[in-house]
């Protein structure tokens, strides 16, 4: 029963005294999304900005790819730009500020640069950077996996624990939240120092590599709006789960 007090405030019909605001679990969190590639990399026109090259701590590398397809031509790019939107949305809906490397996905846009993504997560203070992809392996491989910053001095002794717990959090997180895992990769970990999103960071950042667009059902999963919905809410998860732990 309710006291006296708060009868009289619902009477006079303010809000019950028991009544609080829906949480926001992820409020005050800053997350970079960065949506593998982009359809303008194979454009000719951009080959001069393709080009370009970078020092990444261990080798020299390209400015972007054009990432993987189906077999049947579906566009990695099309695939990462569009689970990477649900899952702004997513992440919004539970408080956090959200900012993708790319605003279009568009034939006739390039870029940016893997090394220019990464600064952009330097830049706004992010507290984590998810770069999401797929992979193109052969076609009996199937599943999920994470790639992680390795030790490489002077680059990345400021990410490498932080980049593996928030790996780990996203390996464990996902195949709790029902992501397929990887057939091909132990323990659906990959550490790598020659990443240049990875060594150019210096946020907690990692590669999820969603599944494997070669293979015929992660593709059939992959091409549908049902399914990149599931790819988008099990990379939730794992974001969910590396912030819940703290």
């Amino acid at each position: 029963m309710l006291g006296l007090a708060a009868a009289a405030l619902t009477v006079a019909g303010a809000v019950p005294v028991h009544a609080a605001p829906d949480a926001k679990p992820l409020a005050g969190t800053v997350v970079l999304l960065d949506p593998g590639h982009q359809l303008g990399n194979s454009n000719p026109k951009f080959s001069k900005q393709m080009a370009q090259k970078k020092f990444n701590g261990t080798t020299v590398k390209g400015c972007n790819t054009t990432g993987t397809a189906t077999n049947s031509g579906y566009p990695e790019a099309t695939f990462n730009w569009k689970v990477a939107k649900r899952l702004k949305r997513l992440l919004e809906q539970q408080g956090a500020r959200v900012e993708l490397t790319r605003s279009t996905n568009s034939y006739n846009a390039w870029g940016p640069c893997v090394w220019d993504r990464a600064k952009q997560a330097n830049r706004i203070g992010a507290d984590i950077m998810v770069n999401i992809h797929a992979d193109g392996a052969p076609a009996k491989d199937h599943g999920f996996f994470v790639l992680a910053p390795g030790l490489v001095k002077g680059w990345t002794e400021d990410v490498v624990k932080p980049g593996r717990k928030l790996a780990n959090a996203m390996i464990a997180g996902m195949t709790a939240a029902g992501a397929p895992p990887s057939n091909y990769i132990a323990n659906q970990l990959m550490i790598s120092t020659n990443t240049t999103g990875l060594n150019f960071s210096d946020v907690p950042a990692v590669t999820v590599e969603l599944g494997n667009m070669r293979n015929a059902g992660d593709a059939q999963r992959m091409t549908s709006k049902a399914g990149q919905r599931q790819y988008a809410q099990w990379l939730l998860a794992g974001i969910d789960r590396y912030f819940s732990r703290g």
